[in-house]
């Protein structure tokens, strides 16, 4: 075995349970938010003056001479006369292929050509739209349905399926999870790396009790056909490699929708007599048993892995690992997915609907569960100080008064959640025990489509990642 229960001095904090790591602030923390309140950010010199606001930083890019933001970021004409003023060399505009980046005008036939979201003339075999979205129900049709959420339900329905949701959690799941972080020999020596900080350690430390989840599952055999789904940049699979006895008698497929910089596998390709493709295809549309030679010629167990694959993208993949695999000999040998984003799940993919309709939920009601599990990583989801300033600008002063639509309906003291006493606290609890009632569903849904063993497991300390959870399936008779 090459796996081992972590020492707890290699930890940065005291070890804690679930809830108070999701309530309890701690003093190094409290005293960096007060710090940085104080602080002016600026742009680092010869940097793109943009502020990302998902990364709570400016852009890195550097920008020409004399430019305040980089070609991406530089704003376009807001009038038509602006747009005469500017000239032809310097005018960007929305890529056709993807509005989401923007390209300059005088080079846009060359952009088009290399384009990463230039659609592909033929859709290669494995590629199938749809295959594994559910019901098949189109995704146009799904789109022009408003979901049930918290802000948007009433306070008896939301009360009602709380009620619903923690008594199903009390009946099939409390009690159920063990916590079980790992450690595994390959990422020892990375993970001793004085120059490392926190954020790279976080990713670290969850990979190396991945993979020694997958060797005390027996999943790390020569031979498999190993699947990585929601591949981003191939850490996990590069560590794999390394951990698996014999990488050259193995198969290494990552799957994609995106094209990342910094691929891990790059630093592969040197590597003689090892098998490693990379597909770019959306999950909902790959038909696993049609992917050639890797699938379709051989006869190895099949072990699909992720880490953090968000919301429906997990269901995607279990209908893939379960029901594309029919046409070919090769069959599922394991699986180990670590679970994140409850609240982007989706009806149609979903695979624990029978389950859910048993405990008396419905569609509109599991809508309102994802929306819940937000509660559990995300608090009010706007800094303290923030929103007490947006009160006292809008002077809300009494507990009936409307509250205007900018403000978020959660906001704290005079709303909702006072008056029906969900705390804080309260909200993040109950949003762990919605993430695992639907995880739970999944389980469900292995069980009786699989013969394999199936685990719902705690695999790192929470204030590692909240989202420290995985589904881990394995041949019976193993010893995970």
């Amino acid at each position: 075995m090459n796996h081992t229960n972590p020492p707890t001095t290699t930890l940065d904090r005291a070890t804690v349970s679930d809830a108070q790591s999701q309530t309890d602030p701690q003093d190094g923390e409290q005293k960096d938010q007060k710090d940085s309140s104080q602080n002016i950010i600026r742009p680092e010199p010869g940097a793109c003056g943009f502020y990302v606001q998902r990364k709570k930083r400016f852009c890195r890019m550097i920008v020409k001479p004399g430019a305040q933001y980089c070609g991406e970021h530089q704003p376009l004409p807001a009038t038509e006369h602006e747009l005469g003023m500017k000239p032809i060399s310097q005018l960007r505009v929305p890529c056709p292929y993807d509005p989401k980046h923007t390209c300059f005008a005088t080079k846009m036939e060359r952009h088009l050509k290399i384009c990463n979201s230039k659609p592909l003339a033929v859709l290669p075999d494995y590629m199938v739209p749809g295959v594994n979205s559910g019901d098949g129900r189109p995704l146009d049709e799904k789109q022009g349905k408003e979901k049930l959420t918290v802000s948007t339900v009433s306070d008896e329905k939301l009360i009602n399926i709380i009620g619903m949701l923690m008594a199903t959690y009390k009946k099939y799941v409390e009690g159920q999870i063990e916590l079980e972080p790992l450690e595994h020999t390959v990422l020892e020596e990375e993970l001793n790396k004085p120059e490392y900080g926190p954020s790279v350690l976080k990713h670290l430390i969850q990979n190396s009790s991945l993979l020694g989840q997958l060797d005390k599952s027996g999943l790390l055999e020569n031979g498999n056909t190993f699947v990585e789904f929601g591949s981003g940049r191939g850490q996990l699979t590069y560590w794999l490699t390394k951990a698996v006895p014999d990488a050259t008698t193995c198969q290494f497929i990552l799957v994609d929708r995106a094209s990342p910089r910094h691929k891990f596998d790059n630093r592969l390709k040197e590597t003689e007599d090892m098998e490693l493709v990379r597909l770019r295809v959306d999950i909902a549309d790959l038909a696993l048993g049609r992917v050639s030679p890797y699938i379709t010629h051989q006869k190895e167990n099949v072990v699909g892995i992720s880490k953090h694959l968000c919301g429906a993208a997990t269901d995607l993949s279990i209908r893939c690992l379960t029901q594309t695999l029919d046409e070919v000999e090769s069959e599922l040998g394991g699986l180990l997915i670590a679970l994140c984003c409850h609240h982007r799940c989706d009806w149609s993919p979903y695979v624990g609907k029978e389950f859910l309709t048993e405990q008396g939920f419905t569609e509109e009601d599991f809508d309102l569960l994802s929306s819940i599990t937000s509660w559990c990583t995300c608090g009010s989801g706007k800094p303290r100080k923030q929103i007490e300033e947006q009160l006292a600008e809008h002077e809300v002063d009494s507990p009936d008064q409307p509250l205007p639509p900018q403000l978020p309906q959660n906001i704290h003291p005079r709303d909702r959640y006072t008056r029906l006493q969900l705390d804080q606290a309260t909200r993040e609890e109950i949003g762990r025990q919605a993430k695992r009632v639907l995880d739970y569903g999944r389980l469900k849904y292995l069980e009786e489509v699989t013969n394999l063993d199936i685990k719902l497991k705690y695999y790192v300390d929470p204030f590692i990642s909240l989202e420290n959870a995985l589904i881990v399936c394995s041949r019976p008779g193993t010893t995970g």
